[in-house]
This record gives structure tokens, sequence and C-alpha cells, in this order.
């Protein structure tokens, strides 16, 4: 039972981390697609309090520079010398000088009503001479207008007072007659409150939004409101800061609605306030919710696709892979298995069927061969495909497999294609060195994949005049099989081994070393001495290349063995010129005694 649930998790594994994957890829998808939303909220409210802002000051600044002008010439009005005249009748001026002096101060008054469409009129009252001027006419004042100036009055000067729906400066002048009285001019300048909210009327044209100027002593003035909420429940929400003013922008709720507020402007009328219900603005989009929804739907259902397209492609033929490995790995040898497109899969069950074959073969090599003659080859070749080896090396065919590193994993699987290959070969026990030298690397290369991130190989390259030298099989790679085993296996990190090819005028040398740390120098010695031991019990790998490279080069080759300048063990294959070559190949010129270093 648990095996059967093993292997089903194995068969899934793949297909989960893939749908994790494609998992992830949503989630980020959607976590992006979110922030750009919200983003997208953010800039539209900062769009819209900048363009409510821009508006403001517009209106602020237009209105305000024509309102302060129209002031500025109301106050400047009494430096008129001609107004003491008009104030002080006791200077007895005649008829001409006197109508001159109204007509001069009538013509000022149409110039100043003139500045600006905001100014609505101009009335000047002389209580003294009881005169009533305006652009349009001057009159004798009579009790309603005496009335009329004496309500002004009560605003008193420099402001601007709102009373009546309308807007209205009163400035008040006093001549220098000897008199007691506290005034000699009364100057009213009223604005247009028409005008005004005319503006207010182009400036709210969103969708429930509204326009008010407030003041403290008169609240809210003139205000255009399309919005559900009013004026009040506006000003009631709003928060002041720590100087007492009210904060430029702001988010208020009110009237059931979540509004944006701008207040702006510190002019003579009071301050500007705006305001725009949020839905309003955001309705659009809050629609792409919507389609954030369907995104991820549509996402969803083209993962569902290539996911059940990927299963069929890429699942199915490797767990008929899988499979397969694991009836090998049972002592299965008598299965082939086929694929009828051309594609990877094809290529990775031919090299497994080649395997397969090869395998078997070796195998039954192994436990046929009798004669005693070869009794240390075949133990050789039997420690090349010991099962521990074997099954790390599917193992690792594996998982490249399950992590669809197929690249990898066809490289992986030539490596072992050749390395099988070669240890199954039948022909003569002498092989080019060339070959050798190959079949080295693509152990070695099986090896650096098992050992990744644990250790690395440096494997020098081969001079091109050696290659054809003619050399007993398997005596290079069971060095590198036994550095890998007894030096560097239990290196967690930072293994190295080293293969090189040197050459000097006494011989030529293969040295195989490592920086592992388990031999020691008795260790070493020790070695040294069992190569020249000829009776011993039983015969080592390293004694067994040494033995049949002293035999069939007539003690003219062998190995020799001592601490490598890595620290760990460096074994080397030395060679005299004196070996025999195929015929028609010429000898290098390698001359001198036999090196034992």
């Amino acid at each position: 039972m648990r095996k059967g649930t093993k292997e089903k998790r194995r068969k899934t594994s793949l297909q989960t981390k893939q749908i994790f994957a494609f998992s992830i890829i949503i989630i980020c998808f959607m976590t992006i697609m979110l922030v750009l939303h919200i983003r997208t909220v953010m800039t539209v409210r900062q769009m819209t309090y900048d363009k409510m802002r821009a508006q403001a000051e517009y209106y602020l600044d237009s209105y305000e520079v024509e309102i302060n002008h129209a002031i500025n010439l109301q106050f400047e009005f009494f430096n008129d010398r001609k107004l003491a005249f008009l104030a002080q009748p006791n200077l007895g001026l005649d008829d001409y000088e006197k109508r001159d002096a109204l007509l001069a101060v009538k013509e000022k008054l149409d110039n100043i009503a003139g500045v600006s469409n905001l100014v609505e009129s101009c009335t000047f009252y002389i209580p003294k001479s009881e005169y009533k001027i305006t652009p349009s006419a001057v009159r004798r004042m009579d009790k309603s207008d005496f009335e009329d100036m004496e309500e002004y009055m009560k605003y008193g000067s420099n402001s601007i007072n709102y009373a009546g729906n309308k807007f209205f400066s009163v400035e008040m002048g006093q001549a220098n007659d000897g008199t007691d009285v506290d005034y000699n001019f009364v100057f009213v300048l009223t604005f247009s409150t028409e005008q005004i909210e005319k503006q207010l009327e182009i400036l709210n044209t969103a969708e429930n939004s509204g326009i008010f100027i407030y003041n403290e002593k008169y609240a809210a003035m003139l205000e255009n409101s399309s919005a559900e909420c009013s004026s009040e429940q506006i000003l009631k929400e709003l928060k002041k800061d720590e100087n007492g003013e009210f904060a430029k922008v702001q988010e208020v709720t009110a009237g059931g609605g979540r509004y944006l507020v701008f207040v702006g402007g510190t002019g003579a009328m009071g301050l500007f306030v705006q305001y725009t219900e949020e839905d309003a603005i955001m309705s659009y989009i809050s629609q792409s919710w919507i389609y954030l929804i369907l995104c991820l739907i549509f996402m969803i259902v083209i993962s569902a696709v290539f996911i059940l397209y990927t299963n069929k492609i890429i699942h199915k033929p490797m767990t008929l892979l899988m499979e397969a490995f694991g009836k090998v790995k049972e002592g299965n040898l008598e299965q082939h298995i086929y694929r009828n497109e051309d594609d990877e899969f094809a290529y990775l069950y031919n090299g497994f069927n080649d395997m397969e074959d090869q395998l078997r073969h070796l195998i039954d090599e192994v436990y046929v061969q009798t004669n005693l003659a070869q009794k240390a080859q075949l133990k050789q070749l039997q420690a090349q495909i010991n099962p521990h080896f074997l099954y790390n090396s599917f193992f690792t065919l594996s998982r490249r497999i399950k992590r669809q590193d197929y690249e990898n994993a066809e490289e992986f699987a030539k490596h072992l294609g050749n390395y099988f290959r070669y240890l199954t070969r039948n022909g003569s026990d002498y092989i080019p060195l060339g070959q050798e030298v190959a079949h080295a690397k693509s152990y070695a290369a099986i090896q650096g994949v098992r050992f990744a991130g644990r250790l690395s190989v440096e494997f020098g390259e081969l001079p091109e005049e050696y290659a054809a030298y003619q050399v007993p099989r398997l005596i290079l790679q069971p060095l590198l099989e036994n550095a890998f085993e007894h030096g560097l296996e239990n290196r967690i990190s930072d293994g190295l081994l080293r293969i090189s090819f040197s050459e000097n005028s006494q011989e030529f040398r293969i040295t195989v070393e490592d920086n592992g740390e388990e031999a020691s120098d008795s260790d070493i010695e020790q070695m040294r001495k069992s190569l020249s031991e000829t009776e011993q019990e039983e015969v080592t790998g390293i004694v067994n290349i040494h033995r049949r490279l002293q035999f069939y080069f007539k003690n003219k080759a062998g190995l020799s063995i001592a601490r490598s300048q890595l620290g760990g063990v460096a074994v080397s294959i030395w060679i005299l010129p004196e070996i025999i070559l195929d015929e028609g190949q010429e000898k290098p010129d390698i001359q001198g005694e036999r090196g034992q270093g």
C-alpha cells in the first residue's frame, strides 16, 4: 500500500509542480493587475484633485485679481483733491466748480465700474453736501439714501461683506475740514453675484458635485450643487489642521456618500470649496474588476488546457520511462519501450533500449566468462557496473527528466550509453589511448553530475600524438573511480579531481589527483608497498591496473603513488617509449630511463 502511494505520488509530482508553477504565474499576474488597478485608482484620484485644484486656482486667481483691483481703486479714490472741495461746502464753490467736481467723481466711478464685469455698481455718498453719485447719475440724497448709507456704514471698512445675496465693499473717508464729523464720504462697491454664480456653474460640470464660497462670518454662500449632500453637511465633516485652517485636500463622508473635497483661496470673499462624489469619478474604474475576473478565468482555462496537453505529450511518456526504469531496478532487463513520434522522448527511449541491451549483454558476459586468465579484468569490469553506481546514474537521469531538463538528460544518457558501450565492447585487449581517455571523460561527466555542487573535475587535454598509443583496456577510469569513492566521497563541498597529461625526455605520464583528506601518509605508504607485493589474498583495483600494465608492457609501464599537491592522493600512470604501436604508426621521440616518481 505504501509502495503504491509512493509510486502514485512520484507519477504526479511533476504535474503537481507544473500546476503549482502556473498557479504562481497566475498569482503574480493578478498581483500585478491588482497593483496596477490600485495605482490607476490613486492616479485618477490624484488627477481629480489636480483638476479641482487647477480649476479653483484659476478661478480664484482671476476673480480675486479683479476684485482686489477694484478695491484698490476704491481705496485710491479718496486721494482725489476734488473730493475735499465737495466735502467742505464752506469753501464757497460756485456752481461751475461744484458741477465740475461732481462730474469728475462720476467719471471716476464709471471707470471703476468698467474695470471688471464682477463690479455691479459704484455708489459714492457725500453726506455734508448731500450728494449721491453713481456712474450714471449725480443727485441729491433723500431720506432713503441716508438710511442706505448708514446701513452700509455698519459693516465698516477694509472687508468684503455679504448681505441680501450680494457682496459689497464699504470705504469711508474724512476730509480735514476742522469739524467733528467722523466721515465725509462713503464709497460702496457692489459685486455681481450673478457673474460669480455663472463662474461656479461653469466649473461645476462633474456629476454629483458642488461648489460654494465659505466665510466663517456668513457660512456657505452662492452654492451650486448637483450632489445629494448640502454644503452644510460638507462643512460639518471638514477637518482643520493644527493651525486651525482647513486642509486643502480631504476625503469626507457626507449625505451617505464619499466626496473628494478641495479647499482653496484666502481672498477677500472667503474660501472656495469644491467637492465631487468619489463613486461618480471611480464608477468606470470599478468596472475594471470585471475585466480582472475575466482575465483570471481566461488564464485558468488556458492553463488547464496547457496542462492537459502537456500531460499527453510529456507526463505520460515520462511515466512510461519511469516505469521502465523501475522494472530495470527490479532486475527486469527483458523489456523495450517505443514511441511513434520522432521527438526527444523517442531519443530517450532508444537510448534506454540501447542501455538495457548493453546492460543485459554486460551482465551475460560477466556471468558467462570463466576463463581464469581474465579474472582480474572481469573483476574490474564488474566493479564498473556495480548496482550502486548504476542505480545512482539512473536516479540522476530520472531526476533530470522529472525537472524537464531534457537537454541535460539527453547529454547524461549519451555519457551513460558511451560508458556502458565501452565496457561491453568486444575485441582486442588493446585500445587506443584516446578511446580510454574518452571513456574516463564519460565516467567523470557522470560522476560530476552525481556530485554536482560538491566537487569539480579538471580534465586536461591528451596530446594528439599520444591518442593512437595502444594501451590495455580500463587503466584510467578505475583510478578516477577510486578517487571518487575513497578520496572525495565524503567531501561536502570544494572537492577537486584533476587529470593531467605530461611528458618529458624520460616518460609519458597521466596523473589522477584529488584534494581528499581521507588518506594519511601511512595509508599512502601502504598503497606504495601493495604495488610491489606479489602475493596478496585480495587484489585491489589499483594493484590490478599496475600488474596489467607491467604484464602487457613488460615492466615498461606501471603506476606510482604520492601525496598530491592538492592535499590528497596522486596516482600516476607512467609509460616508457618502448611500447608496441599499431603497424604503420610512428613513435614519439621519448628517450630515457623509467621514472618511478
